[in-house]
């Protein structure tokens, strides 16, 4: 079932097994002639492929690939349950050399746009944004600590320790 919430301009679907991760973005919603679920029009599905850290751009209503473009970064959770998209950019993690970074994805240009280093080891399992959209809490698992950052400054303004592996 493809979700569209009013203030993101895109739905985010789903986790894979396969390590990709897809979100779709529309620019005019509505309804496509002839399909069995209905599809917003101009909608395109963004598939995040983690093995290969770049993204998959296709046509949902024809499953045709349009474009792959390298992104750097493996975009390895988004969800319709958390909170990711801040207005402007897609909030999510990733550690690079066991490094944990907040990372910002433009949608449009499919890049990152921001890499904010938590200063804690990774693993990570997860960024959310706060109601105000100003914070970001990111599960530093290595560090058995969330980091809060401040989204405007860039800065990790602190640091709670959560015991083992959270």
């Amino acid at each position: 079932m493809l979700k569209r919430a009013a203030a993101l301009p895109f739905a985010a679907l789903g986790t894979h097994d396969s390590g990709m991760r897809t979100m779709f973005q529309s620019a005019t919603p509505g309804p496509v002639a002839g399909t069995a679920t209905p599809v917003p029009a101009g909608l395109t599905g963004y598939t995040f492929n983690a093995r290969t850290q770049d993204v998959t751009l296709f046509d949902p209503v024809t499953r045709q690939v349009l474009a792959t473009r390298p992104l750097g970064a493996v975009v390895r959770w988004l969800s319709n349950e958390q909170r990711f998209w801040d207005g402007q950019s897609i909030w999510t993690y990733d550690f690079p050399d066991d490094e944990v970074r907040a990372i910002a994805l433009d949608p449009r240009e499919i890049a990152i746009e921001r890499a904010i280093p938590t200063g804690g080891a990774g693993p990570a399992h997860s960024l959310m944004l706060t109601p105000d959209l100003k914070t970001a809490w990111v599960n530093v698992a290595g560090a058995d600590s969330l980091a809060v950052i401040d989204l405007a400054s860039g800065e990790v303004t602190d640091e709670i320790a959560t015991g083992a592996y959270p």
